[in-house]
């Protein structure tokens, strides 16, 4: 068994004690300027609008090859779980695919692929989302699909059972039977005092045993409503016609409650905290090797944040940062911003 310890540095600058990007203000002006004239170089086809069932979508017609992608994003992440009924939004993502009104079990997946396309979805703290990527030619079939299981996906006991059961398996496999598999989650539960991020995507196994058919049901009408996505279709098409099969597929969807906010205030953090994990598969001491920097709302906004985003590079990625250089393992740290 090897013990490893986890620090988080909580705050904008806290850990770095950045004040300044540390480049002159010349310099920065003119690096704007060319990133600025670089950008408009680009142009990109973009229409957007949104649907009577409040539907937003997002066209980008462009023809440089004979295909399409599409993708469904639902406003709803772990973040909008409540304590005693986690890990429905990573559930969800199981269940997406266990059929729905016109289209039986594993179908979708079959239609997908036998017609040269490929097709997934993932789960994070803030969203949901479900692509497919098909020729040009199958984006009718793409458009009906994920209209069907936004419409009358198939929730059964049978599938929530057996999907109940995949995903408990999955987080044995991926979690608690790997090397440092409890990471991610001790650093969450370390680093946020808010429940909405505190708590595992993966979700709980207490949790999903007391889901019941009814919670399950009552979380697809709540959050998987067409006003609560977003579709954005890109690829060889003509807008007007994309236009007109959007509004065929999903404008009969009917609308829903809008969900609840959810409250991600986070209580002023200005200390370092620590924990050590026991890691009874971990064959090798990573004591030091995770940090992380807590990041607060918009902080992308602020003058200094790529300074630290430089500066965590720098010290914890690569052959010349310290950890490399001169750390116990020598690897290099893993830092995170949360």
């Amino acid at each position: 068994m090897k013990r490893f310890q986890i620090s988080c540095a909580l705050g904008l600058c806290v850990a770095l004690g950045l004040g300044a990007t540390g480049m002159p203000a010349a310099s920065r002006a003119k690096s704007a300027r060319a990133d600025t004239a670089a950008a408009r170089a680009v142009q990109i086809p973009i229409q957007q609008f949104t649907l009577k069932n409040g539907l937003r979508v997002v066209l980008s017609e462009d023809h440089a090859a004979p295909t399409v992608s599409l993708c469904v994003t639902y406003d709803v992440g772990s973040r909008n779980e409540r304590s005693g009924r986690t890990g429905f939004a990573h559930l969800f993502e199981h269940m997406m695919f266990q059929g729905s009104e016109n289209v039986g079990k594993g179908e979708h997946l079959i239609l997908v692929q036998v017609n040269g396309g490929d097709v997934n979805g993932t789960t994070g703290n803030d969203s949901t989302n479900y692509y497919e990527r098909v020729p040009a030619n199958q984006l009718d079939m793409a458009l009906f699909l994920e209209a069907d299981r936004m419409s009358g996906l198939r929730i059964t006991p049978a599938n929530l059972d057996n999907q109940r059961n995949t995903v408990q398996e999955e987080k044995r496999l991926r979690l608690d039977n790997q090397p440092y598999g409890k990471t991610s989650e001790t650093v969450d539960d370390l680093a946020f005092d808010n429940f909405a991020y505190k708590h595992s995507t993966m979700g709980s196994m207490e949790d999903l045993n007391a889901a019941s058919l009814e919670d399950v049901a009552q979380f697809f009408k709540t959050y998987y409503a067409p006003n609560n996505a977003v579709l954005v279709l890109v690829g060889d098409f003509k807008t007007s016609e994309a236009q007109e099969k959007v509004k065929k597929y999903f404008e009969g969807i009917p609308s829903q409650t809008a969900p609840a906010a959810v409250d991600m205030t986070e209580p002023a953090q200005t200390a370092e905290r620590r924990t050590t994990i026991e890691d009874p598969f971990a064959k090798q001491d990573r004591s030091g090797q995770y940090a992380g920097l807590v990041r607060p709302r918009h902080a992308w906004r602020h003058p200094v944040w790529r300074a630290v985003l430089a500066a965590v590079s720098k010290t914890g990625e690569g052959k010349g940062s310290r950890p490399a250089s001169g750390g116990r393992t020598g690897n290099a740290a893993r830092h995170q911003s949360f």
